[in-house]
């Protein structure tokens, strides 16, 4: 449903460059198009409230599925403190951070274990590298999302 109303768009952008010159070509499109267009949406939005209004979350199953990353959900972080830290090239930090994620993949090591005890890893602190491991990073503008929807904030449990 969604690639058929994005679909929608382009004869709506073909008429844009005819707007001066307003013709039965243009009517005879938007009398198809814009009907069916928000009859989609609306009943896309329809839909998308009765799966949200019956979504159950799990929230210990989503912590239970998170720790079997072992950390590697992380790792564009650590790509990125490497960077702006160690003061390494993108390149060589992508290697660091590749090779680590690759090897708690297959060897089931967590990531943070195996940074702290990487030599390339010169300039940051045990801590700090701790510290990319934190959810909370993620998660700190997630009281201010769910007031915007006054009714899903009601619906979520509090911290």
């Amino acid at each position: 449903m969604s690639r058929l109303l994005r679909g929608f768009a382009v004869p709506a952008l073909e008429d844009i460059a005819l707007w001066h010159e307003r013709d039965i070509s243009h009517s005879s499109v938007e009398r198809v198009m814009w009907p069916d267009a928000f009859h989609l949406a609306h009943y896309m939005t329809k839909i998308m409230i009765k799966v949200m209004s019956g979504l159950v979350v799990n929230a210990d199953k989503m912590m239970e599925d998170i720790d079997i990353t072992k950390g590697l959900l992380f790792s564009g972080r650590v790509l990125i403190t490497l960077v702006e830290k160690e003061g390494v090239s993108r390149e060589d930090a992508y290697a660091i951070a590749q090779s680590n994620a690759m090897r708690c993949w297959n060897e089931k090591v967590p990531l943070l274990e195996l940074l702290k005890s990487d030599p390339r890893i010169t300039k940051m602190t045990h801590s700090e590298l701790e510290s990319l491991f934190d959810l909370g990073y993620y998660l700190k503008h997630i009281d201010e999302v769910f007031s915007r929807f006054p009714e899903l904030a009601a619906a979520v449990p509090s911290k």
